[in-house]
């Protein structure tokens, strides 16, 4: 193949979608990078897959750049150039990777809105526990801050997913499934919930789903955040508190005890340890112990 066509980017875009190892937003993402490589190639008369030198990737970048693309976007756009000569190599449709040498930006990651231990105090001890309602909210609330789990895995979780046995339960995450300790007070909490509230919001005992609405139908993604707002307010916490900030302070908390990267970056079901170290990072203490010792 000598001619730089839509082909090589498609068929690339393609593979990718085929393979079945990345979701299909991030194939989406290199298919709108690699389109706006391929209007400069198209731009600077290249249309040959030789013609791609690292000089002409980097004066594209430069391109980017003076356009007023953020950091993280131009990292985005060399980590989608670098897959595409990954895949040019390996076919055989190129001998040089031309994108070897490009350094993608440093890119901060926005710190995390942690709660302190008092704040989760607080607003763990808002439910009221003598109603349904209470004992389920108050499950919701003590599993998301004791697993860190997503508003969209605490949502989907079914009752056979929760092992009380050994204490833990398995997530189903976007990409990969993983299984997640959790405490004694946690475990207690989802006895509570399960053998009183649940029974009295389920509309029939084939139910799968943990946690259900008054409905009898599965929580929505709303119907959390306004559930965690509402208890905030009740607890009179002033910094702003989503779902989001118990899953910050789950793996911060940890990681101020001694957790280990590790084992938070597996719990938080993060793909690169990038996005755990910012914990470790805005906590001083170092690394020693896991979950069991920590939480």
């Amino acid at each position: 193949m000598n001619e730089l066509d839509m082909d090589v980017i498609q068929d690339f875009i393609t593979e990718c979608k085929l393979s079945g190892h990345m979701s299909l937003n991030t194939a989406k993402s290199y298919q709108c990078d690699l389109n706006k490589l391929q209007d400069f190639l198209t731009e600077q008369n290249i249309t040959e897959v030789t013609g791609i030198t690292e000089k002409v990737l980097k004066d594209h970048l430069k391109r980017l750049s003076e356009k007023g693309y953020s950091p993280a976007t131009m990292a985005r756009n060399i980590v989608s150039i670098k897959a595409l000569f990954k895949h040019l190599v390996k076919g055989d449709i190129v001998s040089i990777d031309a994108s070897e040498n490009l350094v993608a930006p440093k890119v901060e990651l926005p710190k995390a809105n942690v709660l302190t231990r008092k704040q989760i105090e607080d607003l763990m001890n808002m439910p009221d526990t003598r109603t349904a309602k209470g004992q389920r909210d108050s499950a919701m609330l003590e599993l998301m801050y004791a697993t860190g789990i997503k508003v969209s895995e605490l949502i989907s979780v079914k009752v056979s997913d929760i092992n009380m046995q050994l204490g833990n339960i398995e997530c189903r995450g976007d990409k990969k499934d993983r299984i997640i300790p959790f405490d004694k007070r946690t475990k207690e909490v989802l006895q509570r919930y399960l053998q009183d509230g649940r029974r009295h919001l389920i509309k029939s005992t084939d139910e799968e789903l943990l946690f259900i609405n008054y409905q009898g139908e599965p929580m929505s993604r709303q119907g959390v955040w306004k559930l965690v707002k509402g208890y905030a307010t009740q607890a009179e916490i002033k910094v702003p508190i989503t779902p989001e900030a118990l899953r910050h302070s789950f793996a911060a908390h940890l990681v101020e005890r001694g957790a280990d990267i590790e084992a938070v970056q597996l719990m938080m079901g993060h793909v690169s340890p990038v996005s755990t170290v910012r914990y470790a990072r805005e906590n001083r203490d170092y690394l020693r112990d896991v979950y069991d010792r920590t939480h």
